[in-house]
């Protein structure tokens, strides 16, 4: 049951992401670098918390240490193939365009979320 709440958040935070992609460019405010360096930190933030989410669904009861790396990998692989969709789907909304860097970003963010995650979840304690 756990892994199917966390596969129906996936897909709600999915439809959040497909949502934010469908805004029209004219609508997202001017070009600045603060504004630009906030949407780039929005990638990393949202394609994060979607692979942790991923992760959760995958695993199932399976404690982190016991699920390995294939639901890790599977977890980055689904991020990455929902990112690549979402700038495909950008290209179609007026005043947006897919960017390859983004992708690069998306799963940055995935990456990170996920190392953190496993890094709190299985490490040993720090030694000194």
């Amino acid at each position: 049951m756990r892994s199917f709440i966390f596969a129906l958040c996936s897909l709600l935070w999915m439809y959040v992401i497909f949502y934010l992609s469908s805004i029209p460019g004219d609508q997202l405010g001017p070009d600045t670098l603060v504004i630009n360096m906030v949407k780039k930190a929005g990638h990393v933030i949202i394609f994060g918390v979607l692979a942790v989410l991923y992760l959760y669904a995958l695993k199932g009861r399976q404690s982190l240490r016991e699920s390995g790396a294939g639901i890790f990998l599977m977890s980055l692989l689904f991020a990455l193939l929902y990112s690549v969709s979402d700038e495909y789907h950008q290209s179609f909304i007026p005043g947006r365009h897919s960017s390859g860097t983004d992708i690069f970003i998306d799963i940055c963010g995935a990456l990170t979320a996920l190392a953190i995650l496993y890094g709190t979840k299985t490490g040993k304690k720090w030694e000194h």
